[in-house]
């Protein structure tokens, strides 16, 4: 993903997300080794000898390793048989607060919404911490208010058990990844659902959106809904929903120059949606 030579912004790093992947994945991630090289001595000029002193490996090295390693492992194109066990992209990217969690760290969402070369919508849920953003993200103004869903604690039950515990209510992968969604998709409504379609600066907890953005995530749950089983009606956020990616973000960093978006922020662009508003 992204271009040689392109100085990428990290919007999201999560150093326990990357440990955790190397460690399963035996990647090593080790400093770079200081080394030294002497030429031969040459007439008039002597003897030169070059340097490399030892130094951590930079974000963007770990990102390489990591991405080199797993490989077609990461799948981008998600037309392959669920489930996946990492999956990446480019594209638009939605940030939010989560109302309540348990952990120490305020949690954050994170969707994507996308089509793969079949034309099936595949939705990507994912959870983390807000400490992980860069400064400004976790500064953000938001709107504390509104709808925040009871189907929280299964859905903390599976980022901490990484999808292999369920003992909610929602005991399938289908209504458990459905539930997911909705917090992506419909946290913080204050109204009518439909009423904030397409319009998430409307909702509650949102922060902001970024184009054109890499991200890189560890899979924990993905699969395609049952056709007919979902009879979504238009008002609701999942509707057209056909395949659920959740998981954990390690990195999410951006290629080009585009901004994220604050939507609560008093700046031209989010001024400009507010007044679609």
């Amino acid at each position: 993903m992204g271009e040689l030579g392109v100085v990428r912004k990290y919007y999201y790093w999560s150093d326990r997300k990357v440990r955790e992947i190397a460690t399963n994945c035996d990647i090593p991630l080790n400093t770079r080794w200081a080394w030294s090289l002497k030429t031969p001595s040459v007439p008039y000029i002597g003897q030169v000898e070059v340097r490399q002193q030892q130094r951590n490996l930079r974000r963007n090295e770990v990102a390489d390793k990591i991405e080199t390693a797993i490989g077609r492992r990461a799948v981008e194109d998600l037309v392959s048989p669920p489930p996946v066990g990492f999956a990446k992209g480019v594209g638009h990217i939605e940030f939010a607060r989560l109302p309540e969690t348990r952990a120490a760290n305020d949690g954050a969402v994170m969707h994507i919404q996308t089509r793969n070369s079949l034309g099936v919508r595949v939705d990507v849920c994912l959870f983390g911490s807000m400490d992980n953003f860069w400064g400004r993200i976790q500064r953000a103004d938001y709107n504390p208010e509104g709808w925040a869903s009871s189907a929280w604690y299964a859905i903390e039950e599976l980022l901490a058990s990484h999808g292999q515990e369920n003992t909610s209510q929602w005991d399938d992968e289908e209504s458990r990844a459905v539930e997911a969604l909705k917090i992506a998709l419909g946290q913080g409504v204050t109204t009518y659902v439909s009423e904030h379609r397409d319009r998430p600066w409307t909702r509650g907890f949102t922060i902001g959106s970024a184009e054109d953005t890499e991200w890189f995530a560890d899979i924990y749950v993905d699969v395609e809904l049952t056709k007919d089983r979902w009879d979504f009606s238009p008002a609701e956020p999942e509707y057209g929903a056909e395949r659920i990616l959740i998981g954990a973000p390690a990195w999410i960093r951006t290629a080009s120059s585009a901004p994220v978006t604050f939507y609560h922020a008093d700046t031209d662009r989010a001024r400009r949606r507010r007044a679609r508003n």
